[in-house]
C-alpha cells in the first residue's frame, strides 16, 4: 500500500514538473512555415464574413431550434489555432485566429456562454510530455483570448494530449493538424 502511494506522489511530481510556471507569451515574431497549408484551406469559405456577421447579431434577431443548434452555429464559426512543433507559443499568423475567436466569444450570440478550450498535440513524446505542452497550448489560447476581450470566468482549459487526433495517418502533414487547440462552446 505504502508503495502505491510513494508512487503515485513520484508520478505527480514527475508531471507537474514538466509544467512551467511562466505565463506562455504569444510570440508575434515567429512565422512557422509549415502552418500555410493549414491556413490555405480557410481561404475563398467566407470564414472572415461569417465571423464579422456573427459578432455584430444580435441574439433576439435569430432564431434557433435548440441551444445545441446554437452552440454547433457558433462552433462553426472559431477557428482551430495551430502550433510548432514542441511549441506552445502562438504564431503571428495564428494570433488572428485568437483575434477573430474573441470577436465570435464576445459577440452578442456567444456572450452568455462559456467556452472550454482543448489543448492537442501530435503522437511524438511521452503521454505524461503531450498532456503538459496539450495544457500549456490551451493556456497560451486562453491567454491570447482574455487579452483579446474575453472574460476570464468564462474559460476554463484542457489538455487531451494526444488522445483527441484529427487525422490518424503517420505523416508529417497529419502531425501538424493535431498540433492544436480548440475552443468549445458550452453553456454556464
Amino acid at each position: 500500500m505504502k508503495r502505491n502511494i510513494m508512487l503515485s506522489l513520484v508520478i505527480a511530481a514527475f508531471v507537474m514538473s514538466g509544467c512551467s510556471s511562466k505565463a506562455p507569451e504569444i510570440d508575434s515574431g515567429m512565422v512557422d512555415a509549415g502552418l500555410n497549408g493549414v491556413n490555405d484551406g480557410l481561404q475563398g469559405t467566407g470564414v472572415d464574413s461569417n465571423i464579422d456577421r456573427m459578432s455584430g447579431m444580435d441574439s433576439s434577431s435569430v432564431s434557433y431550434g435548440s441551444e445545441d443548434e446554437r452552440i454547433a452555429a457558433i462552433e462553426n464559426e472559431l477557428q482551430a489555432v495551430y502550433f510548432g512543433t514542441d511549441r506552445y507559443d502562438i504564431s503571428a499568423t495564428e494570433s488572428e485566429k485568437v483575434d477573430l475567436d474573441a470577436n465570435v466569444l464576445n459577440g452578442s450570440v456567444a456572450s452568455d456562454l462559456s467556452a472550454n478550450i482543448e489543448g492537442n498535440c501530435d503522437e511524438w513524446g511521452t503521454d505524461e510530455y503531450n498532456y503538459a505542452l496539450g495544457l500549456k497550448r490551451a493556456k497560451a489560447m486562453k491567454d491570447g483570448l482574455i487579452a483579446a476581450g474575453v472574460d476570464s470566468a468564462r474559460l476554463s482549459i484542457i489538455s487531451f494530449g494526444e488522445s483527441k487526433p484529427l487525422c490518424d495517418s503517420h505523416n508529417a502533414e497529419c502531425w501538424q493538424q493535431n498540433r492544436r487547440a480548440d475552443v468549445k462552446v458550452m453553456l454556464p
